[in-house]
């Protein structure tokens, strides 16, 4: 099951967060974004519901990170590779295994939009992780 957090209960400085990129095979670039705290249980999640499929790779893009800067991070990956293409109400297919959201809206001015922002401007201007490849 998918833990989503519409109340704000994880700290922000929660550690151990990863953000992970799925890959089709030979590619450089992710299809789909996403953070967890559990790669190995994530992965099995995603094989479950056909977003990675046996062929394709799922690969830590940040490791060890804060819930804050994973969520921040995330975002950033997500508009940097436009994974945000997924059609919401339908299931997981083939063609609709990316992004269906925005992880968080950079208008909002509250105290945990604050930190996502502050999180994806590090990322944006280039000064944490190693990236995709």
């Amino acid at each position: 099951m998918l833990w989503i957090d519409p109340l704000g209960l994880t700290p922000l400085n929660a550690p151990g967060y990863n953000v992970y990129g799925l890959f089709h095979p030979g590619a450089k670039e992710p299809y789909y974004i996403g953070i967890t705290n559990d790669i190995a249980r994530r992965r099995a999640e995603h094989i479950e519901t056909g977003r990675l499929s046996p062929n394709s790779r799922m690969k830590p893009l940040d490791s060890n990170i804060t819930y804050g800067q994973a969520r921040g991070y995330e975002q950033y990956y997500i508009e940097k590779y436009k994974t945000r293409t997924g059609t919401i109400g339908e299931d997981i297919s083939p063609t609709n295994r990316v992004n269906k959201y925005n992880l968080f809206y950079h208008r909002r001015s509250d105290i945990r939009a604050q930190e996502f922002k502050n999180s994806y401007n590090s990322k944006s201007n280039g000064s944490t992780g190693r990236g995709c490849g």
